[in-house]
């Protein structure tokens, strides 16, 4: 029993623990010196107790951007996301790996996974004649400079600029490369020289079809610029609304990044391996094959799974050509993991057929790839799996003579007469109920009525809480109220102030805006200034839903409260739904 409880306990510790993740992301993977990046450290389903630990890395300057919250149901759950913005300022050009950053919560530290940063020189941009480079221009950034022939390159596309509108999709020029298609463009802001660029940054890939010394664009790219006209002169009175009615007049340029050379190497010709078919990148291999005990002709599915980095889509598998086996085409799938599909699965399912019962394996499967950072080929083998392949033909039963009787048969039946006669007296049949008389009968006729007149009333039910919103919201407020307050007689007994009050307030919240039929998120003490709530509430019920959430403020900002001061919160609380019911 201790043992089971005890148990019971570690799956709950390990739900709670892996519900609560901590992630960072970068809006922009490649800048230069001098152009901050924003690096987000979202935290999941828990408010942290500090400010996050960033690693010291020389070259890189690190500022607080701010903070932002955020609150879900989906289904009925509550997911919360706390996200620290951190300005990422570069001071030398360089690659550099953003960890470790460390979380606290509670007792643990919680570690994101690693960031790449690609840092490149400043450079000075194109100056047009007429002078509109320092409100717009385009750059482009490979992630690489020197590559193998197959090997994907991430290539990004950053556009600057201040205002704008009508902007075009970049038109690359990449003569021996194999372009892969832009995914959706993600949109941030940096700030230079005093001035906020607008930055969106296009990604795609790149992958090199032949060596040599090749060209990476260059770029092209339209849009128009709203650029603001200047006063001639300024007005000699002093005129409040000097500025506040500037003009603007729109522009349309094309802007062009320079082309960047690409060393691309050919794939060495020593140690290739047999059956080598192009693959380039990183990959593991799993495979299986099923059944294992089969009879001559019957099918065999071999499965097979390379995932890794890579061109993904474009993997083939080396053909299997097994002597004793006849092969059909394979059905491939592909799961991306990335927009640009360059992590991901490949997966291929494989039909052969037994031609022998000698059979005893289904042989080893290959598959060899380059891996261009090690620069060597590499084989991934599985296999060989144990074959059971049993006789195609059946046996064929023994004849026996027609004039030899075997000393174990039975003596033929006396023949019978073709006309029987009739029995008058019918036995056990003659006096059984009629199926019709029995009460069990008519019950199993009924359980079909009985079951759709059910699913009749649950979907007019089921219809009836579609239709009416207001009662969907007062179901889920319900529910969410009878979970929040037995958490809340928790948080109170442990002592856990801030996280007492959150709750708290959110719980006050759902039910105002329940009340009120307005959204519960941004409710604050001042709705009770607001008509409806003074058409809706009484004073005194204004007066304690004022006193519940500065209490609530007060607790996230000067410190912990005792338990007995929480509870008293909490009586309020009860007591003030009871009102607002």
């Amino acid at each position: 029993m201790n043992q089971t409880v005890a148990f019971s306990f570690a799956l709950l510790f390990v739900s709670n623990a892996l519900g609560q993740q901590v992630s960072a992301s970068l809006d922009r993977a490649s800048t230069s010196i001098g152009e901050s990046v924003t690096l987000s450290i979202t935290c999941i389903d828990f408010s942290p107790s500090s400010q996050p630990v960033m690693p010291s890395i020389p070259g890189l300057r690190f500022a607080s951007a701010g903070t932002s919250r955020q609150f879900q149901f989906v289904n009925g759950k509550r997911t919360s996301s706390y996200t620290f913005n951190i300005l990422v300022t570069p001071l030398k050009p360089g690659n550099y790996s953003i960890s470790p950053v460390q979380v606290q919560h509670k007792t643990r530290l919680l570690k994101p996974k690693p960031l790449t940063l690609r840092v490149q020189p400043a450079n000075q941009q194109p100056k047009n004649d007429n002078g509109l480079s320092q409100y717009a221009y385009v750059r482009l950034l490979p992630s690489k400079t020197s590559a193998y022939v197959g090997e994907v390159i991430p290539v990004e596309i950053q556009l600057h600029y201040i205002d704008g509108v009508n902007v075009q999709m970049p038109e690359l020029t990449a003569d021996g490369f194999n372009v892969a298609a832009f995914p959706k463009h993600k949109q941030s802001r940096m700030q230079k020289d005093n001035r906020i660029y607008q930055v969106l940054t296009f990604r795609t890939a790149a992958t090199p079809l032949k060596a040599g010394e090749l060209q990476l664009g260059p770029v092209k790219q339209s849009m128009v610029l709203r650029v603001r006209q200047r006063k001639s002169r300024r007005s000699p009175f002093n005129d409040p609304f000097d500025g506040f009615f500037d003009r603007y007049q729109q522009v349309p340029v094309k802007l062009e990044a320079k082309a960047q050379p690409v060393k691309v190497r050919p794939l060495p010709a020593a140690n290739r391996p047999a059956g080598f078919n192009g693959a380039v990148g990183r990959y593991t291999l799993q495979a299986k094959a099923s059944p294992l005990e089969v009879t001559v002709g019957d099918p065999v599915t071999v499965s097979i799974q390379i995932s890794g980095q890579g061109a993904i889509e474009s993997l083939n598998l080396p053909k299997l050509d097994w002597p004793g086996f006849k092969s059909y085409e394979p059905s491939v799938t592909t799961k991306k993991d990335n927009p640009l599909g360059l992590l991901g699965t490949r997966m291929f399912e494989q039909v052969v057929i037994p031609e022998s019962d000698t059979l005893a394996e289904v042989p080893r499967i290959e598959f060899p790839y380059f891996d261009p950072i090690a620069g060597r080929y590499r084989v991934l083998a599985k296999g060989p799996f144990p074959l059971k392949v049993n006789p195609g033909d059946k046996p064929v039963a023994p004849t026996i003579a027609a004039d030899s009787v075997p000393e174990t048969e039975e003596p033929e039946p006396p023949p019978q007469t073709d006309i029987l006669t009739i029995k008058h007296y019918l036995g056990s049949l003659g006096q059984a109920t009629p199926l019709v008389a029995r009460p069990g009968y008519w019950l199993l006729q009924a359980i079909p009525l009985l079951l759709w007149l059910g699913a009749l009333a649950w979907r007019r039910q089921a219809n009836a809480l579609a239709n009416n919103p207001r009662l969907r919201r007062e179901r889920q407020v319900a529910e969410r109220t009878r979970a929040g307050l037995a958490k809340l007689d928790t948080l109170a007994e442990s002592g856990e102030a801030g996280e007492f009050h959150t709750e708290l307030a959110d719980l006050l919240r759902e039910q105002i805006g329940l009340r009120l039929d307005i959204p519960a998120e941004g409710i604050t003490g001042d709705i009770v200034h607001s008509p409806a709530a003074r058409q809706q509430f009484s004073e005194d019920t204004r007066d304690d839903i004022r006193k519940l959430f500065t209490a609530s403020d007060q607790a996230s900002y000067a410190g912990s409260q005792t338990t007995g001061e929480m509870k008293a919160h909490l009586a309020l609380l009860k007591e003030l739904f009871c009102a607002l019911r």
